[in-house]
């Protein structure tokens, strides 16, 4: 069982990267793909079962964030990547927007680089 959820973990945590790069591609190249409906919904979807896998993965192992350091960094930097990724696409301003989305792609390496380290520091340390 544990397999089959952290592959699926892996599965949105991959889609959640590659939309996000695509959406941002789309928004400096000025494309009408990033006003359709569909890509508007779809981040939200893969979101949510983004983080839906990590809590039933987290359940699954008897994992809490309030014993495990690096899961409470993890929601820390995930709180953080969201609100980034939020202004990205909200802000006016061309390069305040690109420099947003690539602080955000930065926190997204940070939150894998923990995940993979099992250490609250991840790449910091």
């Amino acid at each position: 069982m544990y397999l089959a959820l952290k592959h699926l973990h892996l599965t949105f945590v991959t889609l959640s990267l590659l939309f996000f790069v695509l959406r941002g591609i789309w928004l400096f190249i000025n494309s009408s793909l990033l006003t359709k409906k569909w890509a508007k919904i779809l981040p939200h979807i893969i979101s949510t079962l983004l983080l839906l896998s990590g809590i039933v993965l987290a359940v699954h192992m008897g994992l809490s964030p309030g014993s495990q350091p690096w899961l409470m960094a993890k929601i820390i930097a995930l709180i953080i990547y969201i609100g980034l990724g939020v202004a990205t696409f909200k802000v006016a301003n061309r390069n305040l927007s690109k420099a947003l989305w690539v602080s955000a792609l930065i926190v997204f390496a940070y939150i894998v680089s923990v995940a993979i380290t099992k250490n609250p520091l991840g790449f910091l340390g």
